[in-house]
């Protein structure tokens, strides 16, 4: 989950969805990792709120997901996609909810991480984990003004949600719909 200073004005909402996900994926005994991501300082943070061996207790930590600064989105997925390439499951699926905005102004940084390079950056590592055969589903919460941005970071396999709260059901077609394939 992108975890930007972009969604804290619906950041309650993404808990909640988060929550709603990952709560009917451990009850289908689906084995996941719930994570989010932001940079602060240089630094790109990615908070586990579950793993994928934790107990279902673990999913209530989802409500401590907290959204500010920036976001190096191809950075995350790359760090994301690396680790569920090596977990020994047959599917492997990556459902990244974000803006479509891939924005690191980086106060340290001499090279600030935004516009056309970031998006070909974010589309880059998305396409990398795609060819390691990880099913890459981008899921769209952002200013339609960014819609052109989402596109080309994630091609056919994206969905545009204009409210926060169908999140959740987004995914479990998806999911559905994967399952199906297989």
């Amino acid at each position: 989950m992108d975890a930007s200073g972009s969604q804290m004005k619906r950041q309650a909402q993404v808990a909640i969805q988060g929550y709603i996900i990952s709560e009917a994926l451990t009850k289908a005994g689906i084995t996941h990792r719930v994570s989010s991501f932001c940079t602060f300082w240089d630094h790109t943070i990615l908070h586990r709120f579950r793993d994928y061996d934790s107990p279902s207790e673990y999913n209530s930590r989802i409500f401590e997901y907290q959204a500010s600064a920036n976001n190096r989105d191809g950075l995350a997925i790359k760090a994301i996609s690396d680790a569920l390439i090596s977990r020994p499951e047959e599917n492997k699926i990556l459902i990244i909810l974000s803006d479509g905005r891939p924005n690191d102004l980086g106060r340290n940084s001499s090279s600030p991480y935004r516009g056309d390079e970031a998006v070909r950056d974010t589309a880059f590592e998305v396409r990398k984990a795609r060819a390691l055969g990880v099913s890459v589903l981008g899921i769209f919460a952002g200013s339609y003004d960014d819609l052109d941005a989402e596109k080309k970071i994630f091609g056919k396999d994206f969905a545009y949600i204009r409210n926060i709260g169908n999140f959740a059901n987004v995914v479990g077609s998806y999911l559905c719909r994967q399952m199906d394939m297989d």
